[in-house]
């Protein structure tokens, strides 16, 4: 099945039985659900200092331990240390250790601004036609993927992070958290799923805005208040090269606006697949703008009911389910559209992409993986925090309000993925 997305050309998705897909994902998130409450009875991932997601500073490295005292070393009661003393030869550096480039920040020069420098110029460049496709499927899209895999790339590549050189670094309103991040991606998806035309107007504004924020607050801003960033930087924490991603999910900070960013990213992604049935082209009355903000409070409404006994302290968990639908959802739009976006760059207008990776069994087995890892992920990780903040006896109790939300949110994404 094809469907235009995008303005930018076709996303392929494959129509199975989808009774069939739904039982099977609410039979793995009951029986995890079931698995974990018998099996994982305590929190192994509590919140703790989140040094590797912080800009100002960098993951720890882990040490094997590096003095070993020889069992027959003594102290000479005249406190000389004894010749023999020697350090174990097997002390090395974990070869597994990674440090993440991006966490690091001298306090003199970003490391990174050369390459911000490239970037900045190679915009210029762009061809006017190749605009479209580098924002919606590589900026939007393929930046999405690569923080998954890598940690937040649009952090290293951001060119706005420029004015951070000339910043007057004034203290950013905790009230603010994540709102201005929440708005700015709630316009975009506006430009990106109702009135493509504008993406001009759109990005002109994004860069104005940065830019004053960038100067104004320097590092905080784009930290939470730059849309882009900070979804890079949510869905960087799954990236295995952080770290255990349960750690760094459970690590995310709780701020206002919060639950809202990460209905936006859910919302959207639901109206994307509604917008592209026929039943909605029938209900021409109702406008487009109006369906995108009610997909985005309905799935806001949806986690403030179930968890409102903990607030957004749970709200790390939509993250995995996020990313799921991300792959689920775009995978063929990039697989496809990332070819000609590329050929667009490169000055080649009229290039065929190639739809080998795009057969029906390859589409299929990706938005179902995708989607049930996503779901199982965040099984895992609501769990393991509700046991640190519900009572004993409420442990498992407590949460099946959310395991209900899980459950609908898979349903309807997968019902929405298949029927668009």
């Amino acid at each position: 099945m094809t469907v235009l997305a995008h303005g930018v050309g076709d996303r392929h998705d494959l129509p199975l039985p989808l009774d069939l897909v739904l039982q099977a994902a609410a039979v793995a998130l009951l029986a995890s659900f079931l698995g974990l409450g018998v099996l994982w009875t305590k929190p192994r991932f509590t919140p703790r200092a989140d040094r590797a997601h912080q800009p100002d500073r960098a993951p720890q490295t882990v040490r094997a331990p590096q003095t070993v005292r020889a069992p027959w070393t003594v102290r000479a009661p005249w406190t000389v240390r004894a010749p023999w003393t020697v350090r174990a030869p097997w002390t090395v550096r974990a070869p597994w250790t990674v440090r993440a480039p991006w966490t690091d920040r001298t306090p003199r020069a970003d490391r990174w601004w050369p390459l911000r420098v490239v970037v900045a110029v190679g915009l210029v460049f762009v061809p006017a036609v190749a605009w479209p496709h580098l924002v919606f499927v590589l900026g939007w899209v393929g930046v999405a993927v690569l923080s998954m895999a890598l940690g937040p790339v649009w952090r290293v590549v951001n060119p706005l992070r420029l004015v951070l050189r000339v910043s007057r670094r004034r203290a950013y309103p905790a009230w603010l958290g994540y709102w201005p991040a929440a708005a700015s991606l709630l316009a975009f998806t506006w430009v990106e799923l109702v009135e493509p035309d504008a993406l001009g107007w759109f990005l002109a504004a994004y860069a104005l805005v940065g830019v004053i924020g960038g100067v104004l607050y320097g590092e905080a801003w784009f930290a939470n208040a730059d849309g882009f960033e900070v979804y890079s930087t949510l869905l960087g924490r799954l990236s295995p090269l952080w770290g255990n991603p349960f750690r760094a999910l459970v690590a995310t900070p709780v701020k206002p606006g919060l639950v809202a960013l990460i209905a936006v990213c859910l919302g959207s992604t639901a109206f994307d697949s509604i917008g592209s049935m026929p039943s909605w082209a029938r209900l021409g009355v109702v406008p487009d703008s109006v369906g995108l903000v009610g997909a985005v409070a309905l799935v806001a409404a949806g986690y403030l009911v179930a968890c409102r006994a903990f607030g957004a302290e749970l709200a790390h968990s939509l993250i995995p389910i996020v990313a799921g639908y991300v792959v689920a959802h775009y995978y063929s739009l990039l697989v496809v559209e990332g070819q000609r976006a590329v050929a667009l760059l490169v000055g080649v207008e009229g290039f065929t992409p190639s739809e080998a990776l795009v057969a029906p069994a390859v589409v299929a087995s990706v938005q179902i993986g995708a989607v049930l890892a996503g779901h199982l992920l965040a099984v895992v990780s609501a769990h393991d925090r509700s046991l640190a903040l519900l009572p004993a006896q409420r442990h498992l109790t407590g949460q099946v309000p959310l395991l209900l939300l899980m459950v609908g949110y898979t349903a309807g994404g997968l019902a929405l993925l298949f029927a668009g």
